[in-house]
C-alpha cells in the first residue's frame, strides 16, 4: 500500500474534474471549432470557454476578463515577472528593478536569469527565521526603480504564509498611483487561504492547475485591467494578446471545477490538515524538528530538518516503506544540493541538505501520517550510514 504525502507537488484531480473535461471534451467532439471561429462550431467552443473563465474568476475573486488561461503556475510566473515588467518599464524607463523574496517557486526565482538578460535589476527581500518577507525598511530609492515586486501567498517548501494582503496595502498606502506593479504565485495558497484577487490589492496572481486537483499543463493568470503586459510571444492575439495560441477549452473547464472544488471546500481541508500535522508532529522522533513556527505555516504543507545530511537516501528509504514525500533540497542528476529557501532562513550548508517535506491533502488519512512516522526512524538512519561513511572518506 502507497502513501502519499507529496500533495505540495502534484495532487489528484478533485472530485468531478475528470468528468468535467470528459463532458467538454464529448462536447468540442460532437460539434468541433476553434473557439476564435466565427462558424457555429467556434461560437459553441468559445461559449464553453468563456463560461470556464468566468467560473474560474469567480472561484479567486476576479472579472471574467481578468482570466488568462495558461499552461500552469510556471508559465503565468513568467508572463506576470518577465511581460508585465516590460509593460512598466515602457511607461517609466526609470523602472528597472523586480523584486522577489529568496523563498520564492523556482517558477519565479529564476526568472533573475531572464531579467538581467532584458536590462532588469533583480532585487532580493529579505526574510524572517520562518521565511516571512521583511519589507517595512523599504523607502523611496526602493519604490521609485521598481517596476514589479513578486511575493509568494505561501512558499511551496516551508509552508509559510506570506502577508501579501498587507504588504500590498502598505505599498499602495504610502505610494498610491506610482506604485509599481504586485504579483502573486498562490499556486500553493488557494484550498488553504481565503484568496480573492479583487481584496488583495495585488495586479497579478498565478494559479497552477495541477496543484488544485486539475490535470497538468492548465492554468492562470489572473491579470487586473488596465495593465500593458509586453509579450515576447505574438501570434494570434489570443488571451488578450498575453498568451497567444488556441487555448485547452477542455483543460479551461477542468480547472474551472478544480478551483470551485477547492474554494467550496476550504474551511473543511484546513481543519483536516491542521489536525493530521498536530498528529504527526506529535510523533515525530528525537532529533526531527520544524523548520518553521506552525503558526506562520500553511498546515498542509510540514518540512522538516532531520538529522543527516543525505536526504537521497531518505527519500529512497521511504520509496520503499510505500511513502511518498520529497525532500526541500534539489536533486539534479543524482546530485544533492542544500536549498537556498532553507538557507535564506540563516541555515547552514550541512543544515540546508537534511530537510523533508510532507504535504498533505484532501485524501491524505491518519494511517499515511502514522506511516510515515513508522518509517522515518529507518529512513534517517540509512541517511545517517552515508553520513559516517563520509566521516571516514574525509
Amino acid at each position: 500500500m502507497s502513501h502519499y504525502l507529496d500533495h505540495a507537488g502534484s495532487t489528484p484531480l478533485a472530485p468531478g474534474v475528470r468528468q468535467a473535461w470528459l463532458d467538454a471534451q464529448d462536447a468540442l467532439s460532437r460539434r468541433p471549432g476553434n473557439p476564435a471561429a466565427l462558424h457555429a462550431g467556434g461560437r459553441s467552443a468559445k461559449r464553453l470557454l468563456e463560461d470556464a473563465r468566468e467560473r474560474v474568476g469567480a472561484a479567486v475573486g476576479a472579472s471574467r476578463a481578468e482570466v488568462v488561461f495558461t499552461s500552469g503556475a510556471t508559465e503565468s510566473d513568467a508572463l506576470a515577472l518577465v511581460a508585465a515588467s516590460r509593460g512598466m518599464r515602457g511607461a517609466d524607463a526609470a523602472r528597472v528593478d523586480v523584486w522577489m523574496s529568496p523563498v520564492e517557486h523556482d517558477a519565479v526565482y529564476e526568472q533573475r536569469e531572464v531579467l538581467h538578460r532584458e536590462g532588469f535589476t533583480p532585487r532580493i527581500f529579505a526574510v524572517n527565521s520562518s521565511g516571512r518577507v521583511e519589507y517595512s525598511d523599504l523607502g523611496p530609492a526602493e519604490f521609485e526603480r521598481a517596476a514589479l515586486m513578486s511575493m509568494t501567498w505561501v512558499c511551496s517548501e516551508l509552508g509559510t504564509i506570506e502577508p501579501v494582503c498587507e504588504f500590498a496595502s502598505f505599498v499602495h498606502d504610502a505610494w498610491a498611483d506610482q506604485a509599481p506593479l504586485l504579483h502573486s504565485d498562490a499556486a500553493q495558497a488557494i484550498g488553504y487561504c481565503d484568496v480573492n484577487f479583487a481584496q488583495s490589492g495585488l495586479d497579478l496572481l498565478s494559479i497552477g492547475g495541477h496543484k488544485v486537483g486539475a490535470p497538468v499543463g492548465t492554468g492562470a493568470l489572473i491579470v487586473r485591467r488596465g495593465i500593458k503586459m509586453a509579450t515576447d510571444r505574438p501570434g494570434g492575439g489570443h488571451e488578450r494578446g498575453i498568451r497567444s495560441g488556441t487555448p485547452d477549452v477542455a483543460g479551461a473547464c477542468a480547472l474551472a471545477a478544480a478551483l470551485e472544488f477547492a474554494v467550496e471546500h476550504r474551511l473543511e481541508r484546513v481543519q483536516r490538515a491542521q489536525k493530521l500535522r498536530k498528529r504527526l508532529i506529535s510523533g515525530l522522533p528525537q532529533g526531527v524538528r520544524l523548520s518553521v513556527d506552525p503558526a506562520t505555516a500553511s498546515a498542509a504543507i510540514i518540512h522538516l530538518l532531520i538529522p543527516t545530511h543525505h536526504p537521497e537516501a531518505v527519500l529512497l528509504a521511504m520509496d520503499m516503506a510505500g511513502v511518498d514525500v520529497s525532500a526541500g533540497s534539489a536533486c539534479h542528476a543524482g546530485v544533492t544540493r542544500p536549498s537556498r529557501v532553507v538557507m535564506a532562513l540563516g541555515y547552514s550548508e550541512n543544515q540546508a541538505l537534511g530537510v523533508l517535506r510532507v504535504s498533505t491533502g484532501m485524501e491524505t488519512a491518519v494511517e499515511d501520517i502514522d506511516a510515515f512516522l513508522r518509517a522515518l526512524p529507518a529512513a534517517i538512519r540509512a541517511g545517517q550510514a552515508l553520513d559516517e561513511r563520509d566521516r571516514m572518506d574525509a
